[in-house]
This record gives C-alpha cells, structure tokens and sequence, in this order.
C-alpha cells in the first residue's frame, strides 16, 4: 500500500516525526469498512508469508527426519550445526531488518526512488558482512563443538557441517536481502514463491545426497550442508534474477553501485540491535541445550524433534510479525499513527489465534506412533521427551504469536532495541536462569526444567508491551 508524501521534508533531508502519543494498548477506535480493509491488508501480506516459511519449515523438518536415519550422534550434530548456522543468518538478517524498516518509511513517505537505493546499498554492504564471517567462522567450527561439550564423533560429524555452511554464506545472503526489500514494499508472494522452489530443491537434494538416492553419492552429514547451501542459493538466483529483468515492484537503481556510509549507518542502526537480539537468543539457546544434555543423549534428539516440529507451528506467527513491520513502516512513514497503532492491536490479536488454532491441531496430530514412524531410527526414549517437550510447546505458542506481531511492527517502525532488551530479559532472566537454576538446586525432571520457556516468553512480551504503551516507537527517521 502506498501512502501520500504529505508532511514530510525535502529529499537530501531527514524526516523528524513530532512528540510521539501514547497508545492504548486495547482500545482500537477503528470500525467497520476501515477495519475491514485492515484486516484485508494485514491477510495480504501475512498469508504469502507463513505459507511460504511454512513450506521451508515442513521441508527442513523433513531433512531432520532424513538425517535421523544417520543416528542420534550424526542427528545433534546436524541440529547444532543449523542452529549455529542460523546464528550467522540472524547476523546477516539484520541487514534485512535495518532493509525492512528503511523501505518501508521509504515506501509509505511515497519515495519509491529512495526505497531502491536502501536496498541497493543493503546488497553492498550485506556482501561484505558474510565474506568475513564466512573467514571467521570456517577456522572456529570444530572449537564450538568442543565448548558444547560433544563427544569426538559428534565433534567430526557437526565440523564438517558448519565449515561447509559457512563457506556457501556469501552467496546465500543477498536473497535475504531482495526478500526483505519485497515484503517491505508490499510484495510477499514473490519471495513465496521463490521459497517454495527453494523447499522443494531442499528436500530433493537432501534426500540424494544424504542417502544416495537419484544417482547421488551417499555423503551422509556432508550432504545434509551441500542441500541446503544450494537450496538457498536456488532463492538468491530465482529473485535476483527478477530484480535484473525488471519484474518487481521495487527497482533497483541502476547506478551507484558504490558504498554509501550514510546509508549504511541507518541500516545498521536498526538491523544492530536485532543482530545482538537474534545472536544472544541463540546463544542462550545452546546454553539450553548444556542443560539439557545432562538429561543424556534421547533428552536432547527429543528436544531437537520438538525445535523442528515448533518451526512448522510457529509460522502463521511468522507471517502476522510480516505483515506487522511492513504495515507498521509503511504507516509510519507516512505518518498514520492511529493506523499504525490498529495494525499492531489486530496483527498481535490475528497471530494469537492462528497460534492457538496450531497449538489444537498439533496436539492431535502429532502424537507418539507419528513420531515414532517419521523418526524410526531414533530411540523410543527420545520419541517420549520429543513429545513431551511438544505437549509444553502447545502451551506456550499464543504467547508466540502475541511476541510476534508486536516485535514485528517495532522492527518495522526501525525501534529495534526494545525487542533486544526484551529478548534479553526473557531468555536470560527467565528461561536460562529458571533452568541452571532448577536443574543445579532440585535435579528436577526435565519437563520441569522445559516450563522455563512460560517466564520467558512472558517477560519478552511485558517489556515490549510497556515500549508500545510510550508510543516512542513513532520517532522513526528515514536516511537519505
């Protein structure tokens, strides 16, 4: 959607939004046809989105089930490896959100011209990011594993994983960033589209070259990373290839191909903090998993399973924290402020009850049989925790959604550290300090120590609730 540039000051300047109001949190005085045409905007783009993050989400649960056929040893292996990978991603995603919330202020201010040239210089300095964390990460790969306290064959298997994963990264991330221009603009069927050619590459790759299937040789974990490096590759081909033949709603400029420091430093202004958010979320994460390793080796392929399953459940949250930042910039930029406000009261309302609707299905659909027939070669034992830690997550999901939409339309509104400190607050102040501290004080059994994710999703959406309140997040600037 495309708003007036009515208000706002000359290009070559920055904008400056007035003394922000602040905001009911559940009073909405939006009615009728107008609401209407939110809920109409808000479907739009959140539909396209989860779809097609569903799709990646079911296809790389499938690999986890392809990998499983390799054991429980070479299964964590793979499970750490991605979740270190999506480590860099996240780091490399915050170039996408800085990209995100630039274009969108661009977009709703009506200066399409400018929104171009943000995601042009997203391009430049994206690049340059994954070269060095692709030289940092390759020496550092075996080291990681050794400070998760994994055994010698977990260490072999999850090495080779990581430094092929990180040695493909220069040339995964500029799909990121071309997807995140897209869905600020308002174009999310692109980059769903373009993701569904990317599952399907995914799961066939990964079924041959794991197993040794369509001809492939049996690479075992080697092809578990070469799948998803070309996969991925596959996306920033399939859009990079449109933006060149001029298919898209946003161009890009075809000039200027230089670094832009002032650009850069607005991108990186917003994408940072959700960097140190996404990178610190992780980090916890895999302190989780020390926890949870003590509990043995069917405690953790458990808990993996669940991840996978939780990745497929959260994706209508995915698409309503979408639909959130676009809407949010968008309104901002143009300063719609009361629409804005609606957006994030019917995103986060929206996201609570698909997540709910999730939550009901998966409780009857993925019981123990189910597990244990998709994920045969792992131990009863760890199909019994799997679902367990499933049964827990069921629980917790709408508080997900509700997260979601709110953080979403922050990261759109470019008002990235409140996410941060509530992600900080949450994961630390909750989860990680609930969990050492049950597990070192009482030795609790481990769905005691899985409650932990109640407090921290908890806090997460109290500190960001308090942030939304100020109405501070309308301070939004866009950089020229």
């Amino acid at each position: 959607m495309i708003y007036p540039m009515t208000d706002f000051e000359t290009p070559g300047t920055e904008t400056s939004a007035p003394s922000p109001q602040p905001m009911a949190l559940f009073r909405d005085r939006m009615r009728g046809p107008e609401l209407a045409s939110l809920y109409q905007a808000i479907w739009r783009l959140a539909w396209p989105a989860f779809l097609g993050q569903g799709i990646s989400s079911m296809v790389m649960f499938l690999v986890r089930i392809i990998v499983s056929n390799l054991g429980d040893k070479a299964y964590n292996s793979v499970n750490i490896g991605m979740m270190v990978f999506f480590v860099v991603m996240t780091v490399i995603a915050a170039v996408g959100v800085g990209t995100t919330a630039q274009v969108a202020l661009a977009w709703g201010a009506g200066d399409r011209r400018h929104a171009g040239r943000v995601l042009q210089q997203s391009l430049l300095w994206g690049f340059l990011l994954t070269v060095v964390i692709a030289l940092v990460g390759m020496p550092t790969s075996k080291l990681l594993y050794h400070l998760l306290g994994a055994d010698q064959e977990t260490i072999r298997f999850g090495t080779t994983v990581l430094i092929w994963l990180y040695a493909a990264t220069p040339l995964l991330a500029p799909g990121f960033f071309l997807a995140a221009g897209l869905r600020a603009a308002g174009d999310t069927r692109t980059p769903m589209v373009a993701g569904v050619i990317m599952a399907v590459a995914a799961l066939t790759l990964s079924y041959g070259l794991i197993l040794g299937k369509f001809g492939f040789p049996a690479l075992g974990v080697l092809g578990a990373a070469l799948a998803i490096d070309c996969s991925f590759f596959i996306f920033t081909l399939i859009l990079g290839m449109l933006f060149l033949t001029n298919r898209t709603i946003l161009k890009l400029p075809r000039h200027g191909w230089k670094l832009d420091t002032k650009i850069a430093s607005a991108i990186f202004k917003i994408g940072l903090p959700s960097a140190l958010e996404w990178i610190l979320i992780q980090v916890g994460m895999l302190s989780y998993i020390s926890v949870i390793n003590k509990y043995g080796t069917e405690a953790a392929a458990g808990y993996f399973t669940g991840v996978a399953i939780l990745t497929f459940a959260q994706t209508p949250g995915f698409g309503f924290q979408t639909a959130a930042a676009t809407l949010v910039g968008q309104s901002v930029g143009g300063r719609q402020y009361d629409r804005a406000e609606s957006v994030f009261r019917h995103c986060a309302l929206m996201s609570f009850i698909f997540m709910v609707i999730m939550g009901v299905l998966f409780y009857f659909l993925v019981n123990r049989a189910l597990l244990a027939y998709l994920f045969h070669e792992l131990s009863p034992g760890s199909i019994s925790y799997a679902r367990t830690f499933i049964i827990l997550l069921i629980y917790v999901m709408p508080l997900m959604g509700v997260s979601f939409g709110i953080g979403g339309g922050l990261r759109g509104a470019g008002d990235t550290v409140p996410p941060l400190v509530a992600s900080i607050t949450g994961v630390y102040g909750g989860r990680i300090l609930a969990a050492f501290s049950l597990y070192y004080l009482f030795h609790p059994p481990l769905t005691v120590v899985w409650c932990s994710m109640f407090p921290d999703l908890i806090l997460r959406i109290l500190v960001m609730a308090a942030r939304l309140k100020s109405g501070k997040w309308k301070k939004a600037k866009i950089a020229r």
